[in-house]
Protein backbone atom coordinates (compact mmCIF):
# COMPACT_ATOMS: atom_id res chain seq x y z
CA UNK A 1 0.00 0.00 0.00
CA UNK A 2 1.31 3.40 -0.82
CA UNK A 3 1.61 5.89 2.00
CA UNK A 4 2.09 9.66 0.51
CA UNK A 5 3.78 12.53 3.02
CA UNK A 6 4.07 15.66 1.56
CA UNK A 7 7.71 17.92 0.73
CA UNK A 8 8.40 21.08 0.97
CA UNK A 9 10.97 19.93 -2.27
CA UNK A 10 9.49 21.58 -5.90
CA UNK A 11 8.93 18.71 -8.57
CA UNK A 12 9.59 19.32 -11.96
CA UNK A 13 8.24 18.23 -14.60
CA UNK A 14 10.54 15.96 -16.98
CA UNK A 15 11.46 17.90 -20.62
CA UNK A 16 10.40 21.38 -21.89
CA UNK A 17 12.88 22.85 -19.13
CA UNK A 18 11.28 21.43 -16.46
CA UNK A 19 8.26 23.06 -15.50
CA UNK A 20 7.91 23.80 -11.88
CA UNK A 21 4.95 22.21 -10.83
CA UNK A 22 4.09 22.14 -7.12
CA UNK A 23 5.67 20.86 -4.06
CA UNK A 24 6.79 16.96 -4.56
CA UNK A 25 4.53 14.30 -2.44
CA UNK A 26 6.84 11.21 -2.25
CA UNK A 27 4.74 8.05 -2.31
CA UNK A 28 6.29 5.48 0.70
CA UNK A 29 5.43 1.66 -0.19
CA UNK A 30 5.02 -0.51 2.42
CA UNK A 31 6.28 -3.82 1.25
CA UNK A 32 4.77 -5.54 3.86
CA UNK A 33 1.35 -4.43 2.74
CA UNK A 34 -0.82 -5.44 -0.05
CA UNK A 35 -3.80 -5.24 -1.89
CA UNK A 36 -4.83 -9.08 -1.19
CA UNK A 37 -7.44 -8.40 1.54
CA UNK A 38 -7.84 -11.86 3.63
CA UNK A 39 -9.17 -14.79 1.92
CA UNK A 40 -12.47 -15.72 3.00
CA UNK A 41 -14.35 -18.63 1.73
CA UNK A 42 -17.41 -17.30 -0.13
CA UNK A 43 -15.74 -13.43 -0.50
CA UNK A 44 -13.16 -12.03 -2.33
CA UNK A 45 -12.38 -8.79 -2.46
CA UNK A 46 -9.36 -5.74 -2.15
CA UNK A 47 -8.01 -4.49 0.97
CA UNK A 48 -8.82 -0.62 1.57
CA UNK A 49 -5.59 1.52 0.66
CA UNK A 50 -3.98 3.29 -1.91
CA UNK A 51 -1.87 1.31 -4.31
CA UNK A 52 0.02 1.00 -7.66
CA UNK A 53 -1.53 -0.41 -10.69
CA UNK A 54 1.54 -3.38 -9.77
CA UNK A 55 -0.26 -3.52 -6.49
CA UNK A 56 -3.82 -4.23 -7.03
CA UNK A 57 -2.73 -7.17 -10.26
CA UNK A 58 -1.33 -8.59 -7.26
CA UNK A 59 -4.57 -7.90 -5.29
CA UNK A 60 -6.19 -10.15 -7.97
CA UNK A 61 -3.98 -13.17 -7.71
CA UNK A 62 -5.85 -15.11 -4.95
CA UNK A 63 -8.45 -15.71 -8.01
CA UNK A 64 -6.02 -16.84 -10.17
CA UNK A 65 -4.31 -19.27 -7.37
CA UNK A 66 -7.35 -20.51 -6.07
CA UNK A 67 -8.39 -21.59 -9.72
CA UNK A 68 -5.01 -23.31 -10.65
CA UNK A 69 -4.91 -24.72 -7.10
CA UNK A 70 -7.76 -26.73 -7.67
CA UNK A 71 -7.41 -27.54 -11.19
CA UNK A 72 -4.35 -29.99 -9.67
CA UNK A 73 -1.26 -30.74 -11.20
CA UNK A 74 -0.23 -30.09 -14.50
CA UNK A 75 0.44 -33.51 -16.67
CA UNK A 76 4.29 -33.72 -18.06
CA UNK A 77 4.88 -31.80 -20.78
CA UNK A 78 2.07 -29.31 -20.86
CA UNK A 79 2.00 -26.12 -20.91
CA UNK A 80 1.32 -24.99 -17.22
CA UNK A 81 -2.55 -24.23 -16.27
CA UNK A 82 -1.10 -20.74 -14.84
CA UNK A 83 0.70 -20.32 -18.35
CA UNK A 84 -2.55 -20.86 -20.30
CA UNK A 85 -4.50 -18.78 -18.51
CA UNK A 86 -2.62 -15.84 -18.50
CA UNK A 87 -2.35 -16.46 -22.01
CA UNK A 88 -5.97 -15.97 -22.05
CA UNK A 89 -6.37 -12.69 -20.27
CA UNK A 90 -3.34 -11.80 -22.71
CA UNK A 91 -5.39 -12.55 -25.44
CA UNK A 92 -8.87 -10.85 -24.09
CA UNK A 93 -6.03 -7.41 -23.30
CA UNK A 94 -5.29 -7.53 -26.89
CA UNK A 95 -6.96 -5.31 -29.43
CA UNK A 96 -6.48 -7.52 -32.32
CA UNK A 97 -7.82 -11.01 -31.34
CA UNK A 98 -11.03 -13.03 -31.44
CA UNK A 99 -11.16 -13.12 -27.36
CA UNK A 100 -10.44 -9.45 -27.43
CA UNK A 101 -12.75 -7.60 -24.79
CA UNK A 102 -11.60 -3.91 -26.79
CA UNK A 103 -11.08 -4.77 -30.68
CA UNK A 104 -9.98 -2.40 -33.12
CA UNK A 105 -9.26 -2.93 -36.72
CA UNK A 106 -5.74 -2.88 -37.90
CA UNK A 107 -5.64 0.50 -39.62
CA UNK A 108 -7.71 3.16 -37.35
CA UNK A 109 -8.13 6.47 -39.21
CA UNK A 110 -9.53 8.21 -36.04
CA UNK A 111 -6.53 9.88 -33.91
CA UNK A 112 -8.52 10.05 -30.75
CA UNK A 113 -9.21 6.13 -31.16
CA UNK A 114 -6.04 5.19 -32.63
CA UNK A 115 -4.28 6.92 -29.48
CA UNK A 116 -6.81 4.44 -27.10
CA UNK A 117 -5.85 1.71 -29.20
CA UNK A 118 -2.10 2.14 -28.60
CA UNK A 119 -2.35 2.71 -25.39
CA UNK A 120 -5.07 -0.17 -24.21
CA UNK A 121 -2.10 -2.77 -26.30
CA UNK A 122 0.41 -0.93 -24.53
CA UNK A 123 -1.52 -1.34 -21.14
CA UNK A 124 -2.38 -4.52 -21.77
CA UNK A 125 1.10 -6.20 -21.89
CA UNK A 126 2.41 -4.69 -19.14
CA UNK A 127 -0.24 -5.82 -16.63
CA UNK A 128 -0.02 -9.68 -18.25
CA UNK A 129 3.67 -9.08 -17.58
CA UNK A 130 2.81 -8.03 -13.94
CA UNK A 131 0.81 -11.18 -12.98
CA UNK A 132 3.10 -13.62 -14.76
CA UNK A 133 5.78 -12.28 -12.19
CA UNK A 134 3.68 -12.00 -8.85
CA UNK A 135 4.80 -14.25 -6.63
CA UNK A 136 2.22 -16.51 -4.49
CA UNK A 137 0.98 -15.35 -1.85
CA UNK A 138 -1.87 -16.17 0.64
CA UNK A 139 -5.22 -17.85 -0.86
CA UNK A 140 -8.53 -19.30 0.29
CA UNK A 141 -8.95 -23.20 -1.85
CA UNK A 142 -12.25 -22.95 -0.56
CA UNK A 143 -12.67 -19.78 -2.84
CA UNK A 144 -16.09 -19.92 -3.98
CA UNK A 145 -18.10 -17.11 -5.34
CA UNK A 146 -20.65 -15.74 -8.40
CA UNK A 147 -19.15 -13.83 -11.24
CA UNK A 148 -21.73 -12.83 -13.47
CA UNK A 149 -20.98 -13.55 -17.16
CA UNK A 150 -19.60 -10.79 -18.85
CA UNK A 151 -19.19 -12.36 -22.17
CA UNK A 152 -14.83 -12.52 -21.91
CA UNK A 153 -13.95 -15.22 -24.21
CA UNK A 154 -11.94 -18.27 -23.71
CA UNK A 155 -9.11 -19.26 -25.95
CA UNK A 156 -9.76 -23.01 -27.54
CA UNK A 157 -6.96 -24.72 -25.04
CA UNK A 158 -8.91 -22.90 -22.23
CA UNK A 159 -12.29 -24.49 -22.81
CA UNK A 160 -10.52 -27.23 -22.71
CA UNK A 161 -8.81 -26.88 -19.18
CA UNK A 162 -12.23 -24.59 -17.62
CA UNK A 163 -14.51 -27.25 -18.59
CA UNK A 164 -12.97 -30.43 -18.92
CA UNK A 165 -11.95 -33.75 -16.22
CA UNK A 166 -9.35 -31.10 -14.45
CA UNK A 167 -12.12 -28.39 -13.43
CA UNK A 168 -14.82 -28.10 -11.46
CA UNK A 169 -17.90 -25.76 -12.16
CA UNK A 170 -16.77 -22.48 -9.80
CA UNK A 171 -13.29 -22.69 -11.05
CA UNK A 172 -14.63 -21.18 -13.99
CA UNK A 173 -16.78 -18.16 -11.88
CA UNK A 174 -13.44 -17.07 -9.96
CA UNK A 175 -11.45 -17.30 -13.30
CA UNK A 176 -14.33 -15.40 -14.84
CA UNK A 177 -13.97 -12.49 -12.19
CA UNK A 178 -9.82 -12.58 -12.78
CA UNK A 179 -10.45 -11.78 -16.25
CA UNK A 180 -13.02 -9.03 -15.51
CA UNK A 181 -10.89 -7.72 -12.99
CA UNK A 182 -7.95 -7.16 -15.48
CA UNK A 183 -10.37 -6.01 -18.53
CA UNK A 184 -11.68 -3.18 -15.91
CA UNK A 185 -7.99 -2.40 -14.68
CA UNK A 186 -6.79 -1.42 -18.48
CA UNK A 187 -9.49 -0.06 -19.05
CA UNK A 188 -9.42 2.64 -16.19
CA UNK A 189 -5.58 3.23 -17.06
CA UNK A 190 -6.60 4.01 -20.89
CA UNK A 191 -6.65 8.13 -19.39
CA UNK A 192 -2.91 7.84 -18.54
CA UNK A 193 0.36 8.47 -20.29
CA UNK A 194 2.40 6.88 -17.41
CA UNK A 195 -0.21 4.68 -16.17
CA UNK A 196 2.27 2.86 -14.06
CA UNK A 197 2.39 5.03 -11.56
CA UNK A 198 -0.51 6.41 -10.69
CA UNK A 199 -2.02 6.07 -7.26
CA UNK A 200 -5.20 4.53 -6.92
CA UNK A 201 -7.30 4.82 -3.87
CA UNK A 202 -9.06 1.99 -3.27
CA UNK A 203 -12.45 1.45 -0.63
CA UNK A 204 -12.91 -2.33 -0.36
CA UNK A 205 -16.00 -2.13 0.79
CA UNK A 206 -17.57 -0.19 -2.26
CA UNK A 207 -17.54 -2.70 -4.64
CA UNK A 208 -16.09 -6.15 -5.51
CA UNK A 209 -12.39 -5.36 -6.56
CA UNK A 210 -13.02 -2.65 -9.07
CA UNK A 211 -16.68 -3.14 -9.93
CA UNK A 212 -17.48 0.28 -9.26
CA UNK A 213 -15.73 1.28 -12.07
CA UNK A 214 -18.44 -0.35 -14.07
CA UNK A 215 -20.52 2.64 -14.98
CA UNK A 216 -17.73 4.76 -15.90
CA UNK A 217 -15.92 2.37 -18.11
CA UNK A 218 -19.60 2.29 -19.74
CA UNK A 219 -19.73 5.37 -20.49
CA UNK A 220 -16.30 6.19 -22.06
CA UNK A 221 -16.43 3.22 -24.16
CA UNK A 222 -19.97 3.73 -25.09
CA UNK A 223 -17.91 7.35 -26.24
CA UNK A 224 -15.26 5.48 -27.93
CA UNK A 225 -17.35 3.30 -29.93
CA UNK A 226 -19.62 5.27 -30.96
CA UNK A 227 -18.31 8.74 -31.40
CA UNK A 228 -14.71 10.26 -31.23
CA UNK A 229 -12.86 10.75 -27.65
CA UNK A 230 -13.21 13.75 -26.06
CA UNK A 231 -11.04 15.09 -23.71
CA UNK A 232 -14.20 15.76 -20.95
CA UNK A 233 -14.89 12.05 -21.84
CA UNK A 234 -11.06 11.24 -20.48
CA UNK A 235 -10.84 13.60 -18.28
CA UNK A 236 -14.28 12.30 -16.75
CA UNK A 237 -13.26 8.55 -16.85
CA UNK A 238 -10.08 9.51 -14.71
CA UNK A 239 -12.06 11.36 -12.26
CA UNK A 240 -14.13 8.49 -11.56
CA UNK A 241 -10.87 5.88 -10.85
CA UNK A 242 -9.06 8.26 -8.62
CA UNK A 243 -11.12 11.28 -7.50
CA UNK A 244 -15.24 11.06 -8.40
CA UNK A 245 -16.62 13.49 -5.78
CA UNK A 246 -14.94 16.49 -7.61
CA UNK A 247 -17.08 18.99 -8.98
CA UNK A 248 -18.90 18.89 -12.64
CA UNK A 249 -18.79 21.96 -15.08
CA UNK A 250 -19.82 22.78 -18.27
CA UNK A 251 -16.17 21.62 -19.82
CA UNK A 252 -15.65 18.75 -17.38
CA UNK A 253 -12.50 20.29 -16.72
CA UNK A 254 -8.65 19.22 -17.96
CA UNK A 255 -6.83 18.20 -15.27
CA UNK A 256 -7.05 18.16 -11.27
CA UNK A 257 -5.55 18.08 -8.39
CA UNK A 258 -6.55 15.35 -5.77
CA UNK A 259 -5.50 12.93 -2.00
CA UNK A 260 -2.51 11.82 -3.68
CA UNK A 261 -1.18 13.83 -6.64
CA UNK A 262 -1.86 15.85 -9.24
CA UNK A 263 -3.26 14.99 -13.22
CA UNK A 264 -1.90 16.90 -16.09
CA UNK A 265 -2.19 17.05 -19.46
CA UNK A 266 0.43 14.74 -21.04
CA UNK A 267 1.87 17.29 -23.26
CA UNK A 268 3.42 19.73 -20.45
CA UNK A 269 6.05 17.20 -20.23
CA UNK A 270 6.81 17.74 -23.74
CA UNK A 271 8.67 14.83 -25.97
CA UNK A 272 6.14 12.88 -28.81
CA UNK A 273 3.07 14.73 -27.87
CA UNK A 274 -0.68 12.99 -26.67
CA UNK A 275 -3.88 13.67 -28.10
CA UNK A 276 -6.01 13.03 -25.23
CA UNK A 277 -3.57 11.41 -22.69
CA UNK A 278 -2.81 12.71 -19.05
CA UNK A 279 -0.28 12.32 -17.07
CA UNK A 280 0.20 11.90 -13.04
CA UNK A 281 2.35 14.22 -11.37
CA UNK A 282 3.30 13.20 -7.25
CA UNK A 283 3.11 16.57 -6.29
CA UNK A 284 0.51 19.55 -5.58
CA UNK A 285 -0.32 23.00 -6.82
CA UNK A 286 -2.18 23.70 -3.31
CA UNK A 287 -1.13 21.65 -0.54
CA UNK A 288 -4.00 23.47 1.78
CA UNK A 289 -6.73 22.05 -0.45
CA UNK A 290 -7.45 18.21 -1.11
CA UNK A 291 -9.09 18.10 -4.23
CA UNK A 292 -9.45 20.65 -7.46
CA UNK A 293 -10.87 20.73 -10.71
CA UNK A 294 -8.29 22.71 -13.12
CA UNK A 295 -10.95 24.29 -15.40
CA UNK A 296 -10.84 26.19 -18.86
CA UNK A 297 -10.22 30.20 -18.55
CA UNK A 298 -12.68 30.31 -21.61
CA UNK A 299 -15.41 27.46 -21.49
CA UNK A 300 -16.11 28.34 -24.83
CA UNK A 301 -13.35 29.43 -27.07
CA UNK A 302 -15.62 30.15 -29.95
CA UNK A 303 -17.44 33.18 -27.48
CA UNK A 304 -13.98 34.26 -25.87
CA UNK A 305 -12.63 37.91 -26.84
CA UNK A 306 -10.81 38.10 -29.94
CA UNK A 307 -7.65 40.65 -29.86
CA UNK A 308 -6.10 41.47 -32.85
CA UNK A 309 -2.43 40.36 -32.97
CA UNK A 310 0.60 42.98 -32.75
CA UNK A 311 2.17 44.53 -35.50
CA UNK A 312 4.57 42.63 -37.41
CA UNK A 313 6.95 43.45 -40.00
CA UNK A 314 5.37 42.02 -43.76
CA UNK A 315 7.98 40.06 -46.10
CA UNK A 316 7.30 38.29 -49.53
CA UNK A 317 7.09 34.48 -48.80
CA UNK A 318 10.00 33.88 -51.52
CA UNK A 319 12.04 35.62 -49.44
CA UNK A 320 11.53 33.60 -46.25
CA UNK A 321 13.24 30.45 -47.62
CA UNK A 322 14.62 28.90 -44.44
CA UNK A 323 14.15 29.54 -41.09
CA UNK A 324 14.59 33.45 -39.99
CA UNK A 325 16.79 32.57 -37.20
CA UNK A 326 17.56 35.89 -36.44
CA UNK A 327 14.00 37.15 -35.46
CA UNK A 328 13.87 33.91 -33.17
CA UNK A 329 16.53 34.58 -30.61
CA UNK A 330 15.96 32.59 -26.97
CA UNK A 331 13.55 34.57 -24.63
CA UNK A 332 12.43 31.78 -22.13
CA UNK A 333 14.21 31.99 -18.66
CA UNK A 334 11.95 29.88 -16.31
CA UNK A 335 8.52 28.50 -15.70
CA UNK A 336 6.55 27.22 -13.78
CA UNK A 337 2.57 26.28 -12.77
CA UNK A 338 0.66 28.19 -10.61
CA UNK A 339 -3.30 28.46 -9.74
CA UNK A 340 -5.01 31.76 -10.17
CA UNK A 341 -5.59 33.44 -7.31
CA UNK A 342 -9.20 32.91 -5.90
CA UNK A 343 -11.06 35.35 -3.44
CA UNK A 344 -12.73 32.78 -1.78
CA UNK A 345 -11.94 28.84 -1.28
CA UNK A 346 -13.27 27.06 -4.40
CA UNK A 347 -13.01 23.33 -5.50
CA UNK A 348 -12.84 24.84 -9.25
CA UNK A 349 -9.64 26.69 -10.46
CA UNK A 350 -7.64 28.39 -12.93
CA UNK A 351 -4.16 26.84 -13.22
CA UNK A 352 -1.66 28.93 -15.40
CA UNK A 353 1.70 28.37 -16.94
CA UNK A 354 3.81 31.07 -16.15
CA UNK A 355 7.08 32.37 -18.30
CA UNK A 356 9.43 34.54 -17.13
CA UNK A 357 11.99 36.15 -20.07
CA UNK A 358 15.18 37.05 -19.79
CA UNK A 359 14.31 40.60 -20.56
CA UNK A 360 12.39 40.91 -16.91
CA UNK A 361 9.07 40.41 -18.23
CA UNK A 362 6.35 37.71 -16.83
CA UNK A 363 3.17 36.01 -18.27
CA UNK A 364 0.53 34.11 -17.64
CA UNK A 365 -0.86 31.66 -19.75
CA UNK A 366 -4.05 29.38 -19.37
CA UNK A 367 -3.27 25.45 -19.21
CA UNK A 368 -6.49 24.61 -20.45
CA UNK A 369 -6.54 26.57 -23.59
CA UNK A 370 -2.82 25.54 -24.36
CA UNK A 371 -3.85 22.05 -24.24
CA UNK A 372 -6.83 23.07 -26.05
CA UNK A 373 -5.04 24.59 -28.88
CA UNK A 374 -2.65 21.72 -29.07
CA UNK A 375 -5.38 19.46 -29.81
CA UNK A 376 -6.85 21.34 -32.49
CA UNK A 377 -3.33 22.53 -34.45
CA UNK A 378 -2.18 21.02 -37.05
CA UNK A 379 1.20 19.86 -38.45
CA UNK A 380 2.82 21.27 -41.71
CA UNK A 381 3.22 18.62 -44.23
CA UNK A 382 6.41 16.89 -44.52
CA UNK A 383 6.86 17.38 -48.22
CA UNK A 384 9.58 19.29 -50.45
CA UNK A 385 10.67 22.39 -48.07
CA UNK A 386 12.39 23.76 -51.41
CA UNK A 387 9.10 23.86 -53.42
CA UNK A 388 7.72 26.94 -54.81
CA UNK A 389 5.72 29.40 -52.69
CA UNK A 390 3.04 31.43 -54.30
CA UNK A 391 3.59 35.15 -54.88
CA UNK A 392 2.01 36.22 -51.29
CA UNK A 393 3.16 38.37 -48.52
CA UNK A 394 2.96 37.21 -44.77
CA UNK A 395 3.63 38.64 -41.59
CA UNK A 396 6.39 38.07 -38.93
CA UNK A 397 5.20 38.58 -35.68
CA UNK A 398 7.67 38.41 -32.52
CA UNK A 399 6.52 35.27 -30.17
CA UNK A 400 7.17 37.41 -26.99
CA UNK A 401 4.76 40.15 -28.47
CA UNK A 402 2.37 37.78 -29.06
CA UNK A 403 3.02 36.08 -25.31
CA UNK A 404 2.83 39.49 -23.94
CA UNK A 405 -0.56 40.78 -25.38
CA UNK A 406 -2.32 43.13 -22.56
CA UNK A 407 -5.75 42.33 -23.94
CA UNK A 408 -7.64 39.32 -22.55
CA UNK A 409 -8.85 36.46 -25.13
CA UNK A 410 -7.50 34.29 -27.69
CA UNK A 411 -5.48 36.33 -30.75
CA UNK A 412 -6.50 36.49 -34.28
CA UNK A 413 -5.96 38.83 -37.41
CA UNK A 414 -9.64 40.63 -38.27
CA UNK A 415 -8.14 40.97 -41.34
CA UNK A 416 -6.58 37.36 -42.78
CA UNK A 417 -3.33 36.99 -44.15
CA UNK A 418 -0.54 34.65 -43.00
CA UNK A 419 1.44 35.18 -40.15
CA UNK A 420 4.68 33.52 -39.00
CA UNK A 421 5.56 33.58 -35.33
CA UNK A 422 9.20 31.53 -34.86
CA UNK A 423 10.97 30.39 -31.82
CA UNK A 424 13.65 28.19 -31.44
CA UNK A 425 12.04 27.31 -28.04
CA UNK A 426 9.63 24.42 -27.43
CA UNK A 427 8.19 25.81 -24.69
CA UNK A 428 7.33 29.32 -25.84
CA UNK A 429 5.81 27.68 -28.88
CA UNK A 430 3.62 25.44 -26.70
CA UNK A 431 2.44 28.51 -24.52
CA UNK A 432 2.19 30.73 -28.23
CA UNK A 433 -0.45 28.04 -28.96
CA UNK A 434 -2.36 28.84 -25.78
CA UNK A 435 -2.62 32.57 -26.63
CA UNK A 436 -4.06 32.01 -30.47
CA UNK A 437 -7.68 31.64 -31.41
CA UNK A 438 -7.14 27.79 -32.14
CA UNK A 439 -9.32 27.20 -35.54
CA UNK A 440 -6.12 27.13 -38.14
CA UNK A 441 -2.68 26.73 -36.10
CA UNK A 442 -0.43 25.26 -37.65
CA UNK A 443 3.09 24.11 -36.47
CA UNK A 444 6.05 23.77 -38.91
CA UNK A 445 9.56 22.87 -37.58
CA UNK A 446 12.66 24.39 -37.43
CA UNK A 447 14.18 22.75 -40.42
CA UNK A 448 10.74 22.74 -42.68
CA UNK A 449 10.15 25.82 -45.40
CA UNK A 450 7.05 27.53 -45.50
CA UNK A 451 5.91 25.52 -48.91
CA UNK A 452 4.71 22.58 -46.34
CA UNK A 453 2.30 24.72 -44.68
CA UNK A 454 0.49 25.79 -47.95
CA UNK A 455 -1.79 22.89 -47.98
CA UNK A 456 -1.92 22.46 -44.03
CA UNK A 457 -4.72 23.24 -41.92
CA UNK A 458 -7.54 25.03 -43.31
CA UNK A 459 -8.40 26.53 -46.27
CA UNK A 460 -9.06 30.16 -45.30
CA UNK A 461 -7.51 32.78 -43.77
CA UNK A 462 -6.60 33.82 -40.84
CA UNK A 463 -3.20 31.10 -40.68
CA UNK A 464 -1.07 30.80 -37.93
CA UNK A 465 2.25 28.93 -38.76
CA UNK A 466 4.12 28.91 -35.46
CA UNK A 467 7.58 28.03 -36.91
CA UNK A 468 10.31 26.57 -34.81
CA UNK A 469 10.08 24.90 -31.09
CA UNK A 470 8.76 21.71 -32.42
CA UNK A 471 9.73 18.59 -34.50
CA UNK A 472 7.78 15.83 -36.30
CA UNK A 473 6.39 13.06 -34.22
CA UNK A 474 4.01 12.26 -31.99
CA UNK A 475 0.44 12.50 -32.45
CA UNK A 476 0.68 16.42 -32.59
CA UNK A 477 4.35 17.01 -32.93
CA UNK A 478 7.20 16.78 -30.83
CA UNK A 479 8.60 19.22 -28.11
Amino acid sequence: MIKPAAESTIYRLAGLGGILAGQTITPHSDASSSARDKPQPHAWTLRSGVYTPRQVVEGFAPLLDTVVYRLGDDAPNTKPARVSLLDNVQSNLATDTREATLPFQQDVPDLSRREMKEQADRIGKVLVKWARETSSGPFDPELNIRSPCENHLLTPPNVELMFGRRSQPHLMQLFNEYMHQMVLLRDALLPFRNFDEVLIPIDGKAARGIRHLEPGRAQFLTTLVTKSVTQASVLSYAKALLAPELPRTDTGGYGFQYEHGSILPAVLSGGDTHFHLLEYVPSKLDPSQENILFDYQFSDYYTAPRPEIPAGSQVQAKDLPRFPSELATPVFQSASLGLVPSTEPTPVRQLELRLEFNNGKCVGVDIGQIARGHRYAYQALKGNKEADLLAEAVTVHSALDVLLHPDRGLITAKQGGVHVIPTVEPIVALATLGKLYPENVVLLPENGGLSQTEKAGKGFEPKFIIWGGVKHGGFKGHF
